[in-house]
């Protein structure tokens, strides 16, 4: 138990364990369109495939739901606001996939779930404001890497209204979790705060790289089929080994501002998309 805890606080790299965990909950979300297929042949072109993907989702905020009611009848603490809000953002996120293609929908159940296994890793070093607000980040760069991802598989297809939906689902998680106060940690209080308080530079850099993000999603969508473009990638590369060189603390260090690491180090690896079209014969469609 060593390799994962160091006295109360878990080490680098059981929290590098838990975020390999997050990761492989997206390639497994990836590859889960087989498992649909076969589900749709087995109960025909009918109402009960369309609505499939919503009962899975009002199942998974029933059981969310049911924490509320528990935490409320043992006194505990809840944000009814905040909890209010993230049960809209799932309702709206239902209604942004192509309806003709009603199976997008299970996106939303998939990635409230994930925002909360985001959640319980970057809580066991951010609380508070900052907890929810990097959650919500971090679960939305992973649905960016799950539909990039889905570019090279040979069934699937990277698409941007996807992109729309992972992170509206991953904000419903996101506030959700806000809501029920979900693995707030006593005595790690103000590390959320702490990981916000920026220099001027990060707060002028991670727009930007942000930023390059956008780019990437939108130029990726241009040219697929195609080789990509060196501007395709080259806006978030350049921005993220600007952000490696000028703030080496945020990108090696997993114990202060742990929020702004795990959001470089997602963002940033998406260059490895369109670089890896370059360098080997694979279609990214």
């Amino acid at each position: 138990m060593g390799v994962f805890r160091s006295g109360r606080e878990l080490t680098g790299f059981g929290l590098l364990l838990l975020h390999g965990l997050c990761f492989s909950l997206v390639v497994f979300y990836v590859n889960m369109f087989q498992l649909w297929a076969w589900l749709s042949r087995q109960l025909g072109p009918g109402f009960l495939v369309k609505a499939l993907p919503v009962l899975v989702t009002a199942a998974v905020l029933a059981l969310v739901a049911w924490r509320f009611i528990h935490r409320v009848n043992r006194g505990r603490s809840i944000n009814l606001y905040v909890f209010g809000l993230g049960i809209v953002g799932a309702v709206f996120a239902l209604a942004i996939p192509d309806p003709r293609v009603p199976v997008k929908r299970i996106h939303v159940a998939e990635y409230i779930i994930l925002a909360f296994l985001v959640r319980y890793t970057l809580s066991h070093r951010l609380q508070g404001g900052g907890l929810t607000l990097f959650t919500f980040l971090a679960t939305m760069l992973l649905g960016v890497h799950d539909e990039m991802l889905q570019g090279f598989h040979p069934l699937r297809y990277y698409g941007w209204r996807d992109i729309i939906v992972n992170a509206t689902a991953g904000l419903s998680g996101a506030l959700l979790g806000h809501g029920l106060h979900s693995f707030d940690r006593p005595g790690r209080k103000g590390e959320g705060e702490r990981a916000l308080g920026c220099s001027g530079l990060v707060l002028v850099l991670y727009p930007l790289l942000l930023g390059g993000v956008v780019w990437q999603i939108y130029v990726l969508f241009q040219q697929r089929g195609e080789p990509f473009s060196l501007f395709s990638w080259l806006p978030l590369a350049a921005v993220s080994l600007l952000i490696g060189f000028t703030e080496p603390g945020i990108v090696f260090d997993s114990r202060r501002r742990h929020g702004l690491q795990t959001v470089f180090w997602l963002a940033s690896t998406l260059v490895f998309y369109p670089l890896l079209t370059r360098l080997t014969a694979l279609t990214f469609l």
